[in-house]
């Protein structure tokens, strides 16, 4: 069976965002009797497309980047149903990294143990991959790159698996960060990941 929530992982500027906004255009083309760009597609009827991407504030109503995602969040998850397709964006990335890993483990946990909505979860968060060893119609997939010694080839291409790196350093390194930061920054997350305890505590997380 398909499963109803994919957890989409991958390196920054891979394409992640892009692919969410290609499987809506599809959708909404196939559902209006429109030929889709593919050798062959099975698409089922939804009765809505919810999408969450980019990241905007919004200055007339006083709301921060971060209101602004969780208000849209909030929509998603009171308005949709198991027939709608919801593509979600780096949901919980506009606050401090602990709170945003909660709050996005949490809705994606509900998106697929309450909604059950076709859903498609673009995440740096690569802790969420747990989800798919804990609820079976949860899975992994990512955006792969080819790694070499000195530099990163964006493949473009989405397989089944998660993502266990975002890198970021790279995406900065590409951007033209001097190398003194880019090396300071290799120095930083080394000792982040070797004092980590986020992956230990979703270990022990219980879902009833």
């Amino acid at each position: 069976p398909f499963p109803d929530l994919i957890i989409l992982t991958g390196p920054n500027a891979s394409g992640k965002s892009c692919y969410l906004r290609q499987v809506g255009l599809i959708q909404l083309m196939a559902q209006i009797g429109s030929f889709v760009p593919a050798r062959f597609a099975r698409l089922g009827i939804c009765d809505r497309i919810f999408t969450r991407v980019g990241a905007v504030d919004d200055l007339a109503t006083g709301q921060s980047t971060f209101m602004v995602e969780m208000n849209e969040t909030a929509n998603i998850l009171n308005h949709a149903t198991s027939r709608s397709l919801v593509l979600l964006d780096e949901i919980g990335r506009g606050t401090a990294t602990f709170d945003g890993l909660s709050i996005a483990w949490a809705v994606a946990e509900y998106i697929a143990m309450e909604i059950r909505a076709r859903t498609i979860f673009a995440t740096h968060y690569h802790e969420l991959n747990e989800l798919a060893s804990i609820l079976p119609n949860v899975a992994n997939y990512q955006v792969t790159v080819k790694e070499l010694p000195d530099q990163i080839i964006f493949l473009h291409q989405v397989q089944p698996g998660g993502a266990d790196k975002s890198y970021g350093i790279e995406a900065g390194r590409l951007a033209g960060l001097p190398a003194v930061v880019i090396q300071r920054a290799k120095q930083v997350m080394g000792q982040i990941e070797k004092h980590s305890k986020i992956a230990m505590g979703l270990q022990n997380l219980d879902i009833d």
